[in-house]
């Protein structure tokens, strides 16, 4: 029984970490900003994009404590990282309110993107990490062996 439910969290887990990497992808394609103004930061979230890939593959090759591990501390580090960023709006002539709602604000018109990029895809992705974090909690304690 315990690993047909360790086999279930590393699916989810797994197939989560995959959609977070494809969202990541999908800012960088439709975040016309990021590259104009932080080309630095487009930079920081390809590799963001290959760890989460990484992670993604590494969980669904075997479950194991640490895969479930590294996957929960990556997302949490990612949160702090994201939250964090808000700080570094006057490094691109904003309040920190204003970045905050350039990153997070589903609804925020930034030309030249399309409305709501990136807010709406970064709060999808803050949600489904606090997901795996979740997840791999669940999957950490299903393991009997590590």
């Amino acid at each position: 029984m315990s690993a047909m439910r360790s086999a279930a969290f590393q699916k989810v887990t797994g197939g989560l970490l995959a959609v977070i990497g494809l969202l990541g992808v999908l800012i960088l394609a439709a975040d016309h900003l990021l590259w104009q103004i932080a080309p630095l930061h487009a930079y920081g979230l390809i590799v963001f994009v290959i760890v989460d890939f990484g992670l993604c593959v590494f969980v669904l090759a075997r479950p194991s404590k640490l895969g479930f591990t590294l996957a929960g501390a990556w997302c949490l580090l990612r949160i702090v990282i994201q939250v964090g960023d808000v700080a570094l709006g006057p490094s691109f002539g904003l309040t920190s309110a204003q970045f905050a709602d350039y990153l997070f604000n589903p609804f925020a018109n930034n030309p030249p993107n399309l409305t709501g990029i990136p807010g709406a895809l970064i709060d999808v992705i803050l949600v489904l990490e606090i997901v795996v974090i979740w997840m791999t909690m669940r999957g950490r304690s299903s393991i009997t062996k590590t």
